[in-house]
C-alpha cells in the first residue's frame, strides 16, 4: 500500500473515532482536513459513502477487494 493511501485511510479512521462529538466542520478540521468538503470527498472515497450516510447506517455494498 502506498502512503499516501495509508495516510488517507488513517485519517478516515480517526474521523471514525471521533463521530459523534460534534459538528462534520469542526471535526474535519480536527482531524487535518482543509475543510468538511475535503473530509467528505476522502471519506466517500475511502468508504464508498458520505459520512453521513454511514452514521444512520447506509452501507455500499459489499464487493471483493482490489489491490
Amino acid at each position: 500500500m502506498a502512503p499516501k493511501r495509508f495516510a488517507r485511510i488513517d485519517r478516515v479512521r480517526d474521523v471514525l473515532a471521533r463521530a459523534g462529538t460534534g459538528s462534520w466542520a469542526s471535526l474535519a478540521a480536527e482531524s487535518g482536513y482543509y475543510d468538511q468538503s475535503h473530509l467528505t470527498a476522502d471519506f466517500r472515497s475511502v468508504m464508498g459513502v458520505s459520512p453521513g450516510a454511514f452514521m444512520v447506517g447506509e452501507l455500499p455494498a459489499a464487493t471483493t477487494c482490489s489491490a
